[in-house]
């Protein structure tokens, strides 16, 4: 079991910490370019970014020790594609994470909600959304020290809880590391893909004692997606246990 250390209370918007900047369309973003928090959440944005052919809305932000200034959204859009023709698609956030005060007995947090969904033309076209990966570098060092990436996800038009994932590296009396996380929820509910997923992201990092750390410099979000099969297919996939089935990269 991991100790519990006191948690600091997130009730401050980051937004709020945003310069306010002019009202701007949906944010486009290809592999590796990238967009300031702070400009997602500044006074007038809709807080939507497009990466290829997915849509995030990025609903809310708070900590009460990281500022929007300091992150950086880098579109992620992997080389490859699988039997369908599509790519995963996602993004990082890029930035100073840790526990800037180590030793204090307090955790320095970041909470970020907001949604995933397959943009209404190639929705049309039967790209379903299946499994979410969690991805980040964390790094922790001196007893009771934590780097953690905590996440649920709900299907967002079922308003449906489907499952948590974890990333951390965990410096008890021997280190636990798991830097990686996924889940296939087509595969798990035995369905055929999904429009949008809901997902709240707890970002923690504690350093136990005054010589400890907690670091990361990125979190990565990654999705892959299916062709949903055409309506009088999913009879005979169902029969022969094929519904949710799908090639790893």
């Amino acid at each position: 079991m991991h100790p519990t250390a006191r948690t600091v209370m997130l009730s401050v918007p980051l937004a709020a910490l945003a310069m306010a900047c002019p009202a701007h369309a949906m944010i486009v973003l290809g592999n590796g370019q990238s967009v300031s928090m702070a400009d997602i959440f500044a006074s007038g944005s809709d807080r939507k970014v497009m990466i290829d052919d997915k849509i995030f809305t990025f609903e809310s932000i708070r900590s009460s020790v990281f500022s929007t200034s300091q992150f950086q959204v880098v579109g992620f859009i992997s080389a490859g594609t699988n039997q369908y023709g599509l790519h995963n698609v996602g993004f990082d956030i890029t930035g100073p994470f840790g526990d800037g005060t180590p030793g204090d007995g307090t955790y320095h947090e970041m909470n970020l909600q907001y949604s995933v969904e397959v943009a209404p033309e190639f929705y049309a076209r039967d790209v379903r959304l299946c499994d979410v990966e969690l991805v980040f570098n964390g790094s922790a060092g001196g007893p009771g020290s934590i780097a953690s990436v905590d996440e649920t996800v709900w299907d967002l038009d079922a308003n449906r809880f489907l499952g948590n994932l974890r990333a951390y590296d965990y410096a008890g009396d021997e280190q636990e590391t798991q830097l990686n996380d996924y889940a296939n929820f087509c595969e798990i509910y035995g369905v055929h893909g999904y429009r949008a997923f809901e997902i709240n992201k707890d970002i923690k990092f504690f350093a136990n004692t005054p010589n400890s750390f907690s670091t990361a410099s990125f979190v990565r979000q990654e999705f892959s997606q299916i062709m949903a099969p055409a309506p009088g297919a999913i009879a005979l996939l169902a029969a022969a246990g094929m519904i949710g089935a799908r090639r790893r990269r």
